[in-house]
Order: C-alpha cells, then sequence, then structure tokens
C-alpha cells in the first residue's frame, strides 16, 4: 500500500478543545522586512530556523526588534546570517531564527501547532516519537515561563523536503532585488508524487512553506499519546504534474 499523507493543520476556533494551552511568545532573533526599491513591495516572511544560534554574530542586537528596513540594509544584515544557515537556503526578509522565548499558560496536549507552520511537542511526546523511530525530527527546546512544574515544550524545525503539485501552486515572475514573487496556492493543496520524502516522516515543501505536512507514521505514533488540538488533513498525492504560472 502506498503511503498516506497528511495536512496538520489547527482547528477552527469553533471547535471543541482539549487543552487550555497558549503562547505568547517569539523567536530570539529575525531579519527584517523589506522594503524593496525595485518591485515597490513591502514584505516579510514566516520562515523559522529554531536551530539556527545566532549568539555569536557580532551583529545579533539589530536582529532582535522585528521592523522594516530598505533593501540595502536588509541585504547587508542577510549577508551576516547567510553563513549560519543550511548550505542550501538563503536568507528572506521576516526569518526567524533561535527557540521560542516567552511565556506559556495553561495545559498543553502531546502535540500543538501555534501556526501552521509552527508545531510544538512535550517532552514526553517527543521521547515517544524518537523511541518509535520517527525520521526529520529536529527539536530545539522552547524557553517559556508560566509551565506547570515539569512541563517541557519543544518546537520542530520542519525539514524542508517535497513540492506541493504544480497544478496547486500558480506562482508569477520573482523580483530581481528582493526575490518576492506573486504565489496562490490551493486552500487544500495536493502533494506532487514524483518528488514525496522518502527520509522524513514531516515536513514543509519547498514550494509552501507555511505548510506542515506529515506521514502515516507519524500521525499513528501521535494519536497513540491520546487527544491533541490539531486536524490531520488526508492529502491527495498526485504523480503526474506541469508548471503554473499567474497572468
Amino acid at each position: 500500500m502506498p503511503m498516506r499523507f497528511y495536512q496538520l493543520q489547527r482547528p477552527a476556533p469553533s471547535t471543541p478543545r482539549h487543552w487550555s494551552g497558549s503562547l505568547s511568545a517569539e523567536h530570539i532573533w529575525s531579519l527584517p522586512g523589506v522594503e524593496c526599491p525595485t518591485c515597490h513591495e513591502t514584505w516579510s516572511g514566516q520562515f523559522t530556523l529554531p536551530s539556527v544560534n545566532l549568539s555569536s554574530l557580532p551583529e545579533r542586537d539589530l536582529l532582535v526588534e522585528p521592523r522594516v528596513e530598505p533593501h540595502a540594509e536588509y541585504a547587508r544584515l542577510a549577508s551576516h546570517v547567510q553563513p549560519f544557515l543550511p548550505a542550501d537556503l538563503s536568507p528572506e526578509p521576516g526569518m526567524q531564527f533561535g527557540p521560542l522565548r516567552g511565556t506559556a499558560s495553561g495545559t498543553f496536549g502531546p502535540l500543538s501547532a501555534r501556526y501552521g507552520w509552527e508545531v510544538l511537542v512535550t517532552q514526553e511526546a517527543l521521547r515517544h516519537l524518537q523511541a518509535v523511530g520517527i525520521r526529520g525530527l529536529v527539536p530545539v527546546r522552547a524557553e517559556l515561563q508560566g509551565l506547570d512544574s515539569g512541563v517541557v515544550l519543544y518546537e520542530l524545525e520542519l525539514p524542508l523536503r517535497g513540492l506541493l503539485h504544480r497544478d496547486a501552486v500558480l506562482t508569477g515572475p520573482r523580483c530581481p532585488t528582493c526575490g518576492l514573487y506573486e504565489a496562490r496556492i490551493s486552500p487544500e493543496p495536493w502533494l506532487d508524487g514524483d518528488d514525496l520524502p522518502h527520509d522524513v516522516d514531516l515536513f514543509r515543501p519547498t514550494n509552501g512553506t507555511t505548510f506542515t505536512f506529515v506521514n502515516e507514521r507519524f500521525v499513528e505514533a501521535i494519536e497513540a499519546l491520546g487527544p491533541s488540538d490539531v486536524m490531520f488533513r488526508e492529502t491527495a498525492v498526485v504523480p503526474e504534474c506541469r508548471t503554473g504560472s499567474v497572468h
């Protein structure tokens, strides 16, 4: 039987919750947003790399306060951050680094999703996922005040793997200066079967980095721990693909 894949989603606000936990926390560092002189757009992304430690970067204090900068200053700061990133990844405006730091309240289930792209697990859940051999886990301990005694949360840094199917993603031309491009993604995108990841059990598609996908191995492992306030929407996998474009 082919492996089944699921999109990890937050339930609708009207859905009854099993857990009361909430966070008021941000990653320690972030690149500023950018004002582009070429496309005249001001923008910032949401890409997070909690495992990237910028504490040795002399310019780190300039990456604490979220803000928008002209492109020249953004590019200068991005060039200092680049050596800390994985070799195949380039910085982008708004990219966030380091663990979550802030406060927490309430109780947390095995798995939580603050946004579609921030996934947290309890220490007990992490140990279980590791014990059953879930692949692609990059846990980073969140620095949170207010948790009950003995409670520890870890953010999972999601590996970039695979692609959303081209028919689910329409893209426009990329700005040569800041890299911004228009993208329209289906509300329920499907995966490109020609580029499925086979070495990890959870991932972010490279052309849809605010989406989180897991396979049935991950779903079975986390559901064995009891209820979590997340949804797993089964996702279609289509073997054929073609390039879409925005006109």
